[in-house]
């Protein structure tokens, strides 16, 4: 007879356990072991379901299966005969012999009866898919009598929720009918029903056992980590060193692509470049709800090759992490530039793939939230953005709109649905992005050491309100984010000299925080006309902007033309002279990453003539080739710079040109 530790297991088990539990919620089951019935019978389930000749079919799998703890520990020495013949209170369907075929019963026969699949390193054992697929979906805890009408949703042993219709004769149970109900035992009540409930995968499990298994699968797969459970455990007595030792033993298994969006092992010894990224959403959990892109092999792999030339990486980078006061930064060295880029692109690949229906905006127009129906109808067009569980916001690009994502074949998923693609339907802008960076005090290296470039004194950001100065940004252009940056001249007539971080921080970006990548850009500073600084200083448009026009108004067809009211329009005569004596002229350099262990630094560019009077985005160097990537490198470890020094002189001051300038941003405009 099963004891209390199979019931444990089997309490582990009902609450999502075996599929990549959480330790730390210990519930008691205690009470519910050795559990009689009120009936006054002393059979068992076990007994009833053996005794009957039209149940021989599901008895005799239920004497092979053994319990598993998880996807590889088995209880040796108990059946799930055993377990239906304990104290632990459970509610069986069992079906009888015209409902589980022969075709169904040699196939979890012949599962149990020897057959293991590896996959891989992992050996996952076909008893353990018995129990989940078949056994699990007609068993649950405690009893669920049918008594009064109503519908009741049932938490299976493999975490599965059926939906169970109590209406007497015409009740169902996973959509199948019912034909006997409320057969009582010692240890539980049992129901018989004419078919088998439907098995359906949640996607954790589809991307596991589902053959054959996929690259994709087998990479999800790869990040399952199994934990020893001792307080789950029975411990023995101690070894001869007084360590503990375990005459039975629990286990939980997590992968770590479902707790977190990035992934960095906490106390290590080690030195992660990179952490690893994942879905940051529980694809295991039969309590929510997803849709989620599964990709064939056939899609990942041309994704693969098609980006890969953007996942170069080096054997040397130049270590920035240690702060920008540093004259001379570490060298990271001895890379595997093979195994970055793999595991770069593998994690890119695999983190945009999941959305939580329920986080999705609603259909422009509509109250009513997503269902799986709607979406199957609607694959989320009508709505703004669809929003995956990594974080991003997908919108409309260009022809590109995000229900573009969801072409492929539909599969009705136990927490939701999926799509199997054929190809990848991203854009090609979010996977190698423009790079926006917005000018704060962040990005400016303060630095006196004579291998850096120092600002001046009053260097600072100005928060500049497109709103509030409409009169002004309406015709001569917005700043973005409302603010810009002001490169003050260390001298009377000296120059400023900055270099500034590369990396996307721009929240309004289609990716905010993009990264150089490998491959051609287009480098673009966006300069604000000098007298913005001079409305942003008086915090408010000098009435010197402004031009008075008197408006002739005709009233009422009379003949006299009377002069009625004045408007004031912005005087642009005044604008061009203050532009004229407004002007800027600088230079700059890019260093980067060349596979050795100091950055490199190109040759410098002068920038070309432009707009003074408006803000301007003005391309300083066209098809600059980066040749390594610095995509998904950890806390920012390295990152290439833009190098920026005024060119004016004293003869050019006579002819307009100021010392100071004022940026908005850079912008990497990515052109492969």
């Amino acid at each position: 007879m099963a004891n209390n530790r199979i019931n444990r297991y089997i309490g582990a088990v009902a609450l999502g356990a075996v599929l990549m539990a959480m330790p730390g919620c210990t519930d008691t089951w205690d009470d519910h072991y050795d559990s009689v019935a009120s009936s006054g019978t002393t059979l068992t389930l076990w007994d009833v379901i053996n005794a009957n000749p039209d149940y021989s079919r599901f008895a005799d799998i239920l004497q092979h299966a053994k319990y598993y703890k998880d996807n590889t520990h088995a209880v040796s020495t108990y059946s799930f005969a055993d377990i239906l013949d304990g104290g632990q209170v459970n509610t069986v369907w069992v079906p009888d012999n015209t409902a589980l075929s022969e075709e169904d019963y040699q196939k979890w026969m012949g599962m149990l009866l020897g057959d293991s699949r590896a996959d891989g390193d992992n050996v996952n054992a076909s008893g353990f898919n018995v129990q989940q697929q078949f056994l699990g979906n007609h068993i649950a805890l405690w009893r669920h009598n049918i008594s009064e009408a109503g519908v009741d949703t049932v938490k299976m042993i493999n975490g599965k929720n059926l939906v169970f219709v109590k209406n007497g004769k015409n009740s169902t149970f996973g959509g199948v009918p019912i034909s006997d109900y409320n057969i009582p035992t010692a240890n539980g009540v049992m129901h018989v029903i004419k078919g088998l409930p439907q098995f359906h995968y949640n996607f954790y499990e589809y991307l596991k056992y589902n053959e054959p298994l996929t690259t994709f699968g087998k990479y999800v797969v790869s990040k399952d980590t199994t934990y020893f459970y001792p307080d789950g455990s029975i411990e023995g007595l101690p070894d001869e060193n007084g360590n503990p030792t375990y005459v039975d033993s629990m286990y939980f298994t997590s992968n770590r692509l479902f707790e977190y969006k990035h992934y960095v092992p906490s106390g290590m010894n080690e030195t992660w470049l990179m952490p690893d990224n994942g879905f940051d959403a529980r694809i295991n959990n039969e309590d929510s709800v997803f849709v989620m892109l599964l990709p064939t092999d056939q899609a990942w792999n041309d994704a693969y090759e098609k980006l890969k030339y953007a996942y170069k990486y080096p054997s040397y980078y130049e270590d920035k992490s240690k702060g920008d006061m540093n004259a001379t930064n570490i060298t990271i060295k001895d890379l595997d530039a093979d195994s970055l880029q793999k595991m770069s692109l593998e994690m890119d690949l695999i983190s945009p793939l999941v959305f939580n229906l329920h986080k999705q905006p609603k259909r422009r127009g509509s109250t009513e939230m997503w269902s799986l129906d709607m979406f199957k109808e609607f694959k989320g067009e009508g709505s703004d953005y669809l929003l995956n569980t990594y974080g991003d916001t997908l919108r409309a690009v260009g022809d590109w709109k995000p229900s573009d994502l969801f072409n492929g074949e539909l599969k009705d998923m136990s927490n939701g649905i999926a799509y199997e693609i054929t190809s990848w339907n991203f854009p090609k802008e979010y996977y190698t992005p423009d790079v926006e960076v917005e000018i704060e005090g962040g990005n400016v290296f303060y630095n006196t050491e004579s291998n850096k470039y120092k600002v001046g004194t009053g260097t600072k950001k100005y928060t500049f309100s497109n709103e509030t100065y409409k009169d002004i940004t309406n015709i001569y252009g917005k700043v973005s984010n409302n603010n810009f940056y002001h490169l003050d001249a260390p001298g009377p007539t000296a120059v400023p000299k900055a270099e500034f971080k590369l990396y996307g921080n721009n929240p309004n970006a289609y990716v905010p925080d993009a990264q150089v990548m490998s491959g051609l850009y287009d480098v673009q500073v966006v300069v604000v006309p000098h007298w913005y600084m001079d409305i942003a200083n008086a915090s408010k448009i000098d009435e010197k902007f402004y031009m008075i026009i008197d408006t002739l108004v005709n009233e009422y067809d009379i003949t006299d033309t009377t002069f009625v009211r004045s408007t004031s329009e912005i005087d642009t005569n005044y604008v061009k002279k203050l532009a004229e004596t407004n002007k800027y002229k600088f230079k700059v350099a890019i260093t980067y990453a060349n596979d050795a262990s100091k950055d490199k630094t190109s040759s410098w560019y002068n920038s070309p003539v432009y707009n003074f009077e408006k803000v301007d985005t003005i391309t300083v160097i066209e098809n600059f080739e980066f040749p390594y990537s610095y995509k998904n490198l950890l806390d920012h470890r390295s990152y290439p710079t833009l190098v920026f020094e005024g060119l004016t002189g004293k003869n050019d001051a006579k002819d307009g040109y100021v010392y100071d300038i004022i940026i908005d941003k850079i912008i990497l405009k990515r052109k492969n």
